[in-house]
């Protein structure tokens, strides 16, 4: 059997497309950050076998970012898709999603972007986590298993540091029994891991994006590939969610206005980096 590796992925609204102020199929991606997520996975899978199952919530013109992760090589597609989840805040969205993980357990990893390239809270990961008690580390970069001593390593840099974390098999929640199949590809028996990727990991969303084959955007087009899901499904009531179960509400959603203004600095060289200096720290850029 291998891996059964979940990756949660939400589509976002292009924003350099014009008119792209409303969620319209046309308009709308998979969110960059979560596209390492997805390579993560992949990489795991290639290397230790499995199946990658990508799960996201939203209304149906958010299936094109779902056929992107498709065409990148996930083998399952799920999309809940109801009316009453509009205008769910993260805690909801987490909420629907962990009810989404215990349907498709038993699985060993839940991957998660960063964060999104729209609401930026990057609180999904850990929140849906919560949700079902099992361990979260967020930002890692590198994640490696060690099937004789049951232990996954996972990697991640912060504040010029490299931290090193270690998830053992003793929990419930964690990977307890492990065994070989008929394949010679040892499985992993019970559920357990949650993880944010970094954009580190062989993706910038800033930089190029993943490669993607015309086969990958045949397959992901060609079948009617994506599963629907609704409350009714997950066993939820219209009045569990939504803008009316959500704790957090926004109020007001408007483009910052910037002033922009350019200085040209004269002298020397010596006289324009030492002036440059002086503005930076009174501008309170360099200590």
């Amino acid at each position: 059997m291998g891996l059964n590796i979940i990756a949660c992925v939400k589509s976002v609204i292009n924003n350099t497309l014009p008119s792209s102020n409303r969620n319209t199929l046309e308009n709308m991606e998979l969110n960059p950050f979560d596209k390492p997520a997805i390579e993560m996975a992949l990489s795991l899978i290639k290397e230790h076998k499995g199946t990658l199952t990508v799960l996201s919530m939203g209304p149906k013109s958010a299936t094109l970012g779902i056929h992107q992760a498709i065409a990148m090589g996930a083998d399952r597609a799920i999309l809940i898709c109801d009316t009453a989840l509009k205008e769910s805040d993260t805690y909801i969205t987490a909420k629907v999603l962990g009810k989404a993980l215990k349907k498709l357990e038993p699985f060993d990893i839940v991957l998660f972007g960063t964060r999104t390239s729209d609401s930026d809270t990057g609180h999904v990961g850990p929140q849906t986590a919560q949700m079902l008690d099992i361990p979260f580390i967020g930002n890692i970069h590198s994640l490696t298993p060690d099937y004789v001593k049951n232990i996954w390593t996972a990697e991640r840099k912060a504040d010029g540091y490299l931290e090193t974390f270690e998830i053992v098999g003793q929990n419930k929640h964690f990977p307890k029994n492990v065994g070989v199949n008929n394949a010679g590809v040892a499985d992993i028996a019970d559920t357990g891991m949650a993880f944010s990727v970094s954009s580190a990991f062989g993706y910038s969303a800033f930089g190029e994006s993943s490669f993607i084959s015309l086969y990958g955007v045949e397959r992901a087009f060609s079948d009617k590939n994506i599963e629907f899901w609704d409350n009714q499904t997950l066993g939820l009531k219209p009045e569990e969610t939504g803008l009316i179960a959500s704790p957090t509400k926004i109020v007001a959603w408007n483009k910052e206005k910037r002033a922009k203004k350019c200085q040209f600095i004269d002298g020397t060289y010596d006289q324009k980096a030492e002036q440059l200096a002086q503005k930076l720290s009174e501008a309170g850029f360099v200590g």
